[in-house]
C-alpha cells in the first residue's frame, strides 16, 4: 500500500505534463509573413534597446510602395531599397548624407544605420514596428 500512492502521484504528474505539452504545442500561433503593404508607413524611432529616444533626436523611416526606404538616421538622411524575406528586413545598399553628428545623436545614428543595413528580425503590429538586429533592437511607431 505504501508504494501505490507515490506511483499514482508520479503517473498523474506524467499524464498532466503530457497534456500540458500537447495543449501548448497546439495553441502555438503561426507567424504569418509580413507583407510590404503592412509596413508602408512613415515610422518614428521611439526606443533603442528599450531606452527611449530623447525628444531632440528625430530618427524616421519611411517605407514606400516601391520597396524604397528613406528617412533620417539621427542627423543624416538616408535612402535605399528594402529587402524583406521570411520576416527579416534590411535596406540594401543604404546610402546617406555625411553631416557631422555629435554626442548621443551620433551614437543613435551609428546603431540605426547598422541595424537597417543588415538583416534584422521584423515584428509588426497595428502601430509598432520592431527591428531586432544582432546586437540592437529598434522600436518605431507610426508618426502622428
Amino acid at each position: 500500500m505504501k508504494f501505490i500512492k507515490p506511483i499514482l502521484l508520479i503517473f498523474s504528474a506524467l499524464s498532466l505534463g503530457a497534456c500540458s505539452a500537447d495543449m501548448i504545442q497546439n495553441s502555438k500561433i503561426e507567424n504569418k509573413a509580413v507583407e510590404l503593404s503592412q509596413i508602408q508607413q512613415q515610422w518614428i524611432l521611439v526606443s533603442v534597446d528599450k531606452q527611449l529616444i530623447p525628444a531632440n533626436i528625430r530618427s524616421k523611416l519611411t517605407i514606400s510602395a516601391g520597396a524604397k526606404a528613406t528617412g533620417t538616421l539621427g542627423c543624416n538622411h538616408f535612402f535605399g531599397a528594402i529587402k524583406l524575406q521570411n520576416n527579416k528586413f534590411k535596406i540594401d545598399k543604404i546610402a546617406s548624407t555625411r553631416k557631422m553628428c555629435t554626442g548621443q545623436g551620433n551614437e543613435i545614428e551609428m546603431i540605426v544605420s547598422t541595424v537597417l543595413g543588415n538583416w534584422s528580425e521584423l515584428l509588426v503590429n497595428t502601430d509598432k514596428l520592431t527591428l531586432i538586429g544582432q546586437i540592437h533592437r529598434l522600436e518605431y511607431k507610426i508618426t502622428p
